[in-house]
């Protein structure tokens, strides 16, 4: 049995393979070859590439790649009918903006904020970008099968000042902060509805309710949430996963 990642992904690999194995009671293997030794089950833990076996791996191809391209993921979410943030390359009538200088970076890379014409004209009009949306709460919704496992909320660290147009991942002073389930019974719909139409087996949603619109967006989708520091997390997804297999 195979969990198959990438080199970053690797060490939250590594602990869910000890977790599982731990579980099963067989030796589950990390690996970030795609060879002809990966006999089924294989997990897929956020990498997309075409595997030799014949075999289906536990998380589809298709899905995992729609999500490792963040203009790919907003096109098809729109498709889909599932509110998201969407990202565009036409010139934007309206400002603020979030300029997307790469579209498959994670940790808020490539993330800058634009605020008129003269700015996006001068310095921009080579990247994607999406409208900056009212979003509060943002969350971090780990899903299994469509329904939540765990819900973490983006919050300012202490002692930053308030922004007025929060951007909100680690590198400008955000973590995640766990919450209860109870307090967003909206989200437990818009989960369902989303399995439904894009039938993902385990990832983190990074979601936002939009409160202009009163629904949440999802912002984009994590096919390998890092779990290595976080045991009630990584509990989680080893005893769903342990479940399925």
């Amino acid at each position: 049995m195979f969990i198959f990642t990438t080199s970053s992904m690797f060490p939250s690999a590594k602990a869910l393979a000890l977790s599982l194995s731990s579980k099963l009671g067989r030796k589950v293997h990390v690996t970030t070859r795609a060879d002809t030794s990966l006999l089924p089950p294989v997990i897929r833990w956020g990498n997309s590439s075409p595997l030799t076996s014949r075999y289906p791996t536990i998380q589809l191809q298709e899905l995992v790649s729609s999500c490792t391209n963040k203009h790919v993921f907003s096109v098809l979410m729109r498709q889909l009918r599932i509110p998201c943030v969407e990202l565009y390359r036409t010139v934007p009538e309206r400002y603020p903006i979030v300029i997307r200088k790469t579209l498959t970076g994670y940790g808020g890379i490539g993330i800058e904020l634009c605020h008129n014409r003269e700015t996006y004209a001068s310095r921009f009009q080579l990247y994607h970008w999406s409208q900056w949306y009212d979003l509060e709460p943002e969350l971090g919704v780990h899903i299994f099968e469509g329904r939540v496992l765990k819900v973490f909320k983006k919050v300012r660290n202490e002692g930053l000042p308030t922004e007025k147009f929060p951007i909100r991942n680690a590198s400008r002073g955000y973590s995640y902060s766990r919450v209860n389930l109870d307090n967003f019974q909206k989200l437990i719909p818009f989960v369902k509805e989303f399995h439904e139409k894009f039938p993902i087996l385990f990832g983190r949603m990074d979601v936002g309710w939009d409160r202009e619109n009163k629904t949440y967006r999802i912002i984009e989708f994590n096919t390998a949430p890092g779990i290595r520091n976080n045991p009630d997390t990584l509990e989680a997804y080893a005893s769903s996963l342990a479940g399925v297999l």
